[in-house]
């Protein structure tokens, strides 16, 4: 049994590093074929964050897998993950900012003008701390990336019922489901491995990254939404703000 389970948890590792590599490169190669600049501004965040993701579920699956519990690999652990809660705020903070300029009425989702800044905090707060835990107690001790990412995920998928720009409005499904996976993913891993036999038999693990797959997933169709479908309802509504943007729609 535990050889079949170790069998599985390589195989979902390897899965979602194939995921979250095929999202940064699809994101990567039609960066350039997308006429708006906020299109390629998203592309550019998913392939970021696509490339982000399979050094983070690399490290955690040979270090998990194998057991390392060293100084260096809890300092690197600590810095991979804290790096982590800075870089994926400001990823999703970037997009619910763009949602807003595809909402006709540019409605303040959950008035995220000012959750941000607490949010932000309280980020880079908890970044700073994850160093110190993994260098004290280990990587693995290291509190989950909560709140921020749930309400970042909330604040997504509303955005995404606003958007008046079919493709935009795709893009935030998308990545708000992958940013809710993320979250399930850090929320259950602790809980789970407190359970003797889940954790005997590495199934906490195994159930951790499944979620993580379905968030890989998630990210690769965000990037694939972002393949303009003709209907460009931000161009319109963009025109009463900063932003001026030129689509092509053939």
């Amino acid at each position: 049994m535990p050889s079949d389970l170790s069998t599985a948890f390589f195989g979902l590792w390897i899965l979602v590093s194939a995921l979250f590599s095929y999202a940064a490169y699809w994101a990567f190669t039609i960066r350039r074929f997308l006429v708006h600049r906020l299109y390629r501004r998203q592309a550019s965040w998913v392939t970021g964050m696509g490339i982000y993701f399979v050094a983070l579920s690399s490290f955690l699956a040979f270090a998990i897998f194998y057991s390392l519990n060293t100084l260096y690999v809890n300092v690197l652990g600590g810095v991979l993950i804290g790096s982590g809660f800075v870089v994926i705020f400001a990823w999703m903070d970037s997009t619910i900012r763009v949602a807003r300029l595809s909402d006709p009425l540019s409605r303040d989702t959950l008035r995220w003008s000012k959750l941000r800044y607490f949010l932000g905090l309280v980020t880079v707060g908890g970044a700073i701390g994850s160093v110190f835990t993994a260098i004290n107690s280990g990587f693995s001790q290291v509190a989950p990336f909560g709140g921020a990412l749930f309400f970042g995920a909330l604040a997504l998928l509303i955005s995404a019922r606003r958007s008046g720009d079919i493709t935009l409005k795709k893009h935030l499904i998308w990545t708000g489901l992958c940013t809710f996976f993320l979250w399930l993913a850090s929320q259950v891993e602790m809980p789970l491995s407190n359970i003797q036999l889940l954790s005997q038999l590495n199934l906490s693990e195994v159930i951790t990254y499944a979620f993580v797959a379905a968030g890989a997933y998630s990210l690769y169709r965000s990037a694939k939404s972002l393949v303009p479908l003709g209907h460009m309802s931000v161009a319109e509504n963009a025109q009463a703000l900063p932003v001026s943007p030129s689509f092509s729609t053939s």
